[in-house]
């Protein structure tokens, strides 16, 4: 006997852009259903909350916290190893993969707030004392 086809939650909303394109705002209560589907979206939660926290670091006007952040968003590698020194439980692969998608998220997040051109988190009212 065939199984019931899965029925998708509808979307928080939707909307057509002018160019044809669907887009659907969902948030945990409404993602989709599927194979894998799980995953990915714990995967993207764990991408957000390492990337909000070095956010914070960076607008913390800590001197060795902004370092830390720094150092970590200065490439894939550096990344990497954050996540591996960090505590965050993976293999050296998956903390690859993690880094590359934190580092993109990051370099998309500057890009919609305008910090592109000039490099807004680093610049701060007063410099740090070392």
């Amino acid at each position: 006997m065939p199984r019931k086809k899965t029925v998708q939650p509808p979307p928080l909303e939707a909307f057509t852009l002018d160019d044809g394109t669907l887009v659907e705002v969902r948030d945990w209560r409404t993602r989709e259903i599927g194979q894998g589907q799980n995953k990915k979206f714990d995967a993207e939660e764990l991408d957000w909350q390492v990337l909000g926290g070095l956010i914070d670091d960076l607008m913390s006007g800590n001197c060795s916290r902004e370092k830390r952040a720094t150092e970590a968003l200065a490439s894939n590698s550096a990344m990497e190893r954050f996540l591996l020194n960090g505590g965050y439980e993976m293999d050296e692969r998956t903390a690859r993969r993690h880094g590359k998608c934190i580092r993109e998220k990051y370099t998309q997040t500057r890009r919609i707030l305008g910090a592109v051109e000039y490099d807004s988190w680093q610049v701060h009212p007063a410099p740090c004392q070392k």
